[in-house]
């Protein structure tokens, strides 16, 4: 395989790092249908599934686990934080909603679009804004 970028982001799992293989696998050990991405010299990004959900996760080339995304339903964000968003935003202009885990902390991005603009509310678990962000 000739070396360019492309081919050196695309990796099978042989080329992934084996540091970050075992951290993932201790992780998330019933882990399926596995797909490994290196985003650059020292970040893996994997998309795996768990029971039915889909989750992606990010760790450094040390192993570290850096976050971990689900894409969500509305309906398992909890009731006070909906309460809390449908008193500022239309409940119709919702488009996706994931819920974030860092090892600093646990957030919900609620992905918007009201036709004029794209943009994401980002929520604590307490229901509190901690970030808007234009898409």
């Amino acid at each position: 395989m000739p070396f360019s970028l492309p081919n050196l982001l695309r990796r099978k799992r042989r080329d992934t790092n084996p540091v970050v293989i075992k951290s993932f696998n201790r992780k998330f050990p019933k882990a399926k249908n596995i797909l490994w991405q290196q985003i650059d010299v020292f970040k893996w990004h994997v998309n795996f599934t768990l029971k039915d959900d889909k989750y992606s996760a990010l760790f450094n080339s040390e192993g570290d686990w850096m976050e971990t995304i689900t894409l969500i339903p509305i309906n398992k964000v909890p009731e006070a934080l909906q309460l809390t968003f449908e008193e500022k935003y239309n409940r119709d202009d919702l488009q996706k909603v994931f819920y974030v885990e860092t090892p600093a902390q646990n957030i919900y991005e609620m992905n918007l679009d009201n036709g004029l603009y794209a943009f994401k509310v980002l929520y604590d678990i307490t229901g509190k804004i901690v970030g808007t962000l234009i898409a």
